[in-house]
């Protein structure tokens, strides 16, 4: 009865991958984290459901490598990575887009910029960084953001995603431009960021990056 039962979960995990977002595009970043994690979950108690999930993923790997690149794809295997810990292997492909396929590597990029970082790849990481249009995008989501919370019944919870999001990513492109030695454009950015958000705890954060600290993806 027990295997039955985990059979069952299996497949109802796989269809849901396979089929959700054609139902309803609304339930995408439940597709590509809770239900990923209860995945692994029932994988821990159930070996088979790993396993189709390791397919599922060397069927993504297989498809970024040998077709034209597919956003839908990369964005799949940064998540699958991601619930498994092993962020390296979303930097491994990243960097074989890099070396065959450049243009695929830009449109990849925003999706590996987390395992980038942890995986201290900061020289490739700013290849595809251009600072000032990065943050004027930053800037933007940031503003829009806030205006869409200040409008909302959640709009507490809302706001600290925002302003969280701002600060980690300004933070970032700051830190990893210092540590590629490009302190004046690293400056420029601090100082910009800085307007767009005046809170004391994010400018020392701000002047630890200046310092070549290099924070944490977040969330």
């Amino acid at each position: 009865m027990q295997a039955k039962r985990y059979e069952s979960e299996l497949e109802k995990h796989f269809w849901f991958h396979e089929n959700a977002e054609q139902i309803d595009e609304s339930i995408s970043a439940v597709r590509t984290s809770f239900a990923l994690y209860d995945w692994v979950r029932l994988g821990q108690e159930y070996p088979p459901a790993m396993d189709e999930l390791l397919q599922v993923r060397g069927g993504l790997i297989t498809k970024l490598i040998n077709e034209e690149y597919d956003r839908n794809a990369f964005r799949d295997l940064v998540s699958i990575n991601a619930v498994l810990n092993e962020d390296s292997k979303t930097t491994e492909i990243f960097k074989l887009l890099d070396s065959e396929q450049p243009e695929a590597a830009n449109r990849a990029f925003n999706f590996a910029q987390p395992a980038l970082i942890k995986d201290k790849e900061y020289e490739l990481y700013v290849k595809y960084v251009n600072p000032q249009h990065d943050f004027l995008r930053m800037k933007h989501s940031f503003e829009s953001g806030m205006l869409s919370a200040n409008n909302s019944d959640s709009n507490t919870s809302r706001s600290d995603f925002y302003i969280n999001s701002f600060r980690n990513k300004a933070a970032t492109l700051v830190a990893v431009l210092v540590v590629n030695d490009r302190e004046l454009e690293a400056a420029e950015i601090s100082t910009l960021a800085k307007e767009v958000l005046d809170d004391p705890q994010f400018h020392e954060e701000l002047e630890d990056t200046l310092a070549g600290t290099v924070p944490v993806p977040w969330p």
